[in-house]
């Protein structure tokens, strides 16, 4: 978490107050210049300036604690413009800070408030006499009167915790005048289990709310679409586009100071509603026993159906009497002449691939029903191996055709016309060549393995011009892009039946107009890999409260989804928390030592294809260079991995590192984060990380070189010491 000072314009802790996290180079950018009388220092250690970018430092550095009149400790009154953390001890001590209360004007913590950190007398004095309705405590136990100079007394002791409304714990409402801290114990209490303050704009400037539990409409703090900056005090959190925790934003932000919300995926301007994150409960479809795959003509060619567990009658998915071909890619199946499972064919098939059903004993043309059963396969398939799916369009829209083996004519007279119509490739497995004509002529220089290729000519094939493929073996010559191992089917009747759509990633419109319209049509599914999180409206908007897991969802309207409703749905991961600390190294003379901060981000982690992506990142204070400040804010980086070892691996991270001299450009830090060890460029810094062990104890590094701006050229090196939670995973 970042340092956190507290400045009031008067002294004993009065008047107009101002947050300020890790540092602020000029404090009449809000209002707040040559006005400080006293401060309380959360925590850090602060050295305070003179002038606004750090010029002309006060002798003094001060730790923790109260200052009630900063005259005591060697600042003029109402001189401070710009304050900084600092690696240096305290020169000068304050009071303890053992007491700290928040008093709010209406219940439920909205309307105006007030910091209390020792005896107050006469709330008279901080214009709030006579004026709470809900209270919280963040330290210590305290005492509450009716009236001033602590005459009055009522009964309760508050401890530390939230009481959104005074007079359910004893209190008369609006009739408090003075409090103070006690040593007595405690008579009721809970816990302040989450805090975030919201600031209207970037840098922790202007007006700011404090927010304790989820509330559902910040039109009622008269805070709706104004934030532009948040620090999140404690708890993990999650915010949303409109009110009642509609349109969720992905990022879930763990304590820390993020000076501008854009930098963590959140438009400004735009949050409504925001909540703790809560655990998702994920619910289960029926279990998979068996997924087939029926083709209209041998060799897998002509239209296909996905049938998963059984099929009583064939025809209710327009397919009886027409099976030529099939896959049986899990499961033992029987089938059967006749609908209902009446008149079993002999051959029961396990899996494999069956180019021609006759082959098996399994009359052309005949298949009317099919089962999983619990007897072994009795026929020999040839051997699951390679399985690619072509699509139409690009980000895998439009019509499919699956290809199991060697293919010399996508333009085939008993196929689906899929000769130069492909625009993406999903491999599934194998290594495949491809090529411009038919019967393998004039190939495509790539050889691709498995993973997701969302738009061919990414990858030196030409768009809609391939017209025969064939599975080697052989190693792929190009990286794939990170596959999630994700997978689900969309059927667009109930019972898994009608026309269906695979689905390998986040899809954000189901409208798009390159698609098959599958937009509020979606009447049942299947989830094979993954956990899913579906949408009323395109851009994940307005999610559905199940999380669907692996299962079959034969009717949706089951599950609490309105049926013909769907328009978006996402992956939905574990989250995981990483907390502790972050050593940033930088090869500058300015820097003479490195320089740890307090940090904690969030990992969004998927159990199929253990990948990881960053949700969110702090910004952080790297350090103190004369009259600038340097610090960071991320960018974003590419999906990394998280093996059962605890290897972790994070490529391609982003940040920029600003600084708060306006006449200094800022530079781009791209680095890759491993649990290996990390070299910069140059050889200047070497840094050796480790494995998450058994309790989930992480060291992370990267290293790398600042690319353009005022220390353009300059090699640093990052370690994160700390703790990964839940672990294992």
């Amino acid at each position: 978490m970042s340092d956190q000072v507290i400045l009031f314009s008067d002294a004993n802790f009065h008047g107009d107050h101002r947050h300020v996290f890790d540092s602020e180079a000029d404090l009449s950018a809000d209002r707040f210049n040559d006005v400080v009388s006293s401060l309380v220092v959360l925590s850090g250690n602060w050295s305070f300036f003179r002038d606004s970018k750090f010029g002309n430092p006060y002798p003094v550095v001060l730790g923790p604690g109260m200052y009630s009149f900063v005259e005591d400790f060697q600042i003029k009154n109402d001189d401070i413009s710009s304050l900084q953390t600092t690696a240096d001890a305290p020169t000068m001590l304050g009071e303890p800070l053992d007491a700290h209360a928040v008093l709010f004007r209406d219940a439920n913590f909205k309307g105006d408030h007030r910091h209390v950190f020792v005896a107050e007398p006469n709330l008279d004095n901080n214009g709030f006499n006579d004026q709470t309705s809900s209270i919280v405590i963040e330290l210590g136990n305290w005492m509450f009167f009716r009236d001033s100079e602590f005459d009055g007394h009522y009964p309760p002791v508050l401890g530390p915790g939230i009481y959104p409304w005074v007079e359910a714990i004893g209190v008369k409402n609006d009739d408090l005048s003075s409090l103070r801290p006690t040593d007595s114990s405690a008579t009721v209490g809970n816990a302040v289990d989450n805090e975030v303050l919201l600031f209207v704009d970037a840098g922790f400037r202007g007006d700011h709310r404090h927010v304790f539990e989820p509330e559902p409409d910040l039109n009622d703090l008269g805070f709706n679409d104004v934030v532009s900056s948040l620090a999140v005090l404690n708890g993990t959190w999650q915010f949303y586009q409109d009110a009642n925790f509609i349109a969720p934003y992905q990022a879930l932000l763990p304590p820390g100071a993020y000076s501008f919300v854009v930098n963590q995926g959140i438009r400004n301007d735009d949050i409504s509603s925001l909540r703790p994150a809560i655990e998702e409960t994920v619910t289960l479809g029926t279990s998979v026993l068996g997924h087939a795959i029926l083709f209209e003509n041998a060799n897998f060619h002509g239209a296909h159906r996905h049938i998963f567990n059984g099929e009583s009658d064939l025809s209710s998915i327009g397919f009886n009497d027409v099976v030529s071909s099939v896959v049986i890619l899990s499961g033992n199946w029987a089938s059967f002449r006749n609908a209902n499972f009446d008149d079993d064919y002999p051959s029961i098939l396990g899996p494999g691939l069956y180019p021609w059903v006759e082959n098996v004993n399994i009359r052309n043309d005949d298949m009317s029903s099919l089962m999983v059963v619990d007897q072994p396969p009795n026929v020999q398939g040839q051997a699951l191996g390679p399985h690619l799916v072509l699509f139409e369009h690009r980000d895998f829209r439009g019509a499919h055709k699956h290809v199991f083996a060697a293919e010399p004519n996508l333009n085939a007279s008993d196929d689906n016309s899929f000769n130069d119509v492909a625009s993406s490739i999903v491999v599934i497995a194998g290594t495949w060549a491809t090529f411009a004509d038919a019967a393998f002529r004039r190939q495509y220089r790539p050889l691709i393995g498995p993973g997701l290729y969302a738009w061919v000519e990414d990858i030196g094939i030409k768009n809609d011009d391939m017209s025969s493929l064939q599975p080697i073996n052989g190693s792929p010559t190009i990286a794939a892009p990170a596959a999630q191992s994700a997978h689900v089917i969309l059927f667009k009747d109930a019972g898994l039946h009608g026309d269906h759509k695979h689905i390998f990633e986040d899809e954000p419109n189901l409208n798009a107009a390159d698609d098959n319209s599958f937009n509020d049509a979606v009447s049942s599914l299947v989830v094979l890999q993954e956990n899913w999180r579906l949408f009323r409206d395109a851009q994940f908007k307005r999610e559905y409260a199940p999380v669907l897991g692996p299962g079959i969802f034969r009717w949706v309207v089951d599950f609490g989804i309105t049926n013909d409703d769907l328009s978006s749905l996402e992956l939905a991961g574990t989250v995981v928390t990483f907390a502790g600390t972050v050593t940033f190294q930088l090869d500058d003379q300015r820097v003479p030592k490195p320089i740890t901060k307090n940090v904690a981000f969030t990992l969004l982690f998927f159990s199929t294809s253990r990948l990881v992506k960053i949700l969110g990142f702090p910004d952080v204070l790297l350090a103190s260079l004369s009259n600038d400040t340097v610090t960071s804010e991320f960018q974003g980086a590419d999906n990394g991995t998280l093996p059962s070892d605890g290897a972790l691996q994070i490529p391609n991270a982003h940040f920029k590192i600003h600084h708060s001299n306006s006449l200094a450009s800022d530079s781009d830090a791209p680095m890759s984060f491993s649990t290996a060890t990390a070299t910069s460029p140059g050889g200047k810094f070497t840094v050796t990380g480790s494995p998450a062990d058994g309790m989930g104890n992480i060291v992370i590094v990267g290293a790398g070189q600042l690319q353009g701006g005022y220390l353009g050229g300059e090699q640093f090196a990052v370690t994160l010491r700390g703790l990964l939670s839940p672990w294992p995973l």
